[in-house]
């Protein structure tokens, strides 16, 4: 009866060292590819300047509605870019 309950013990504890969940174990492995990142990096300095190159051309259509198409695109990339930023976090 106590060989019995030994075997049952040790098998226990095989079982939990050996199927335990493994750490560290990506492998510097990543979902997205470089370049993709490369190019997120790219189009968020894009979205840093275009605002104010929108403004600065809105500047010179002031009351008209070129001017104001401008500004409603200078809007839309800022807005893009605090929903990058929320994302990121």
């Amino acid at each position: 009866m106590m060989d019995l309950e030994k075997y049952i013990k040790e098998d226990i504890n095989m079982m939990g060292a050996n199927y335990g969940r493994r750490k560290n174990d990506n492998n510097g492995i990543s979902i997205i590819p470089n370049w993709m990142d490369k190019l997120m990096t790219v189009c968020k300095y894009f979205l840093y300047t275009v605002p104010f190159l929108c403004c600065s051309i809105a500047m010179f259509f002031e009351g008209t509605n070129l001017g104001n198409s401008y500004m409603l695109t200078a809007v839309y990339c800022l807005s893009l870019l605090n929903l990058m930023r929320l994302t990121e976090k």
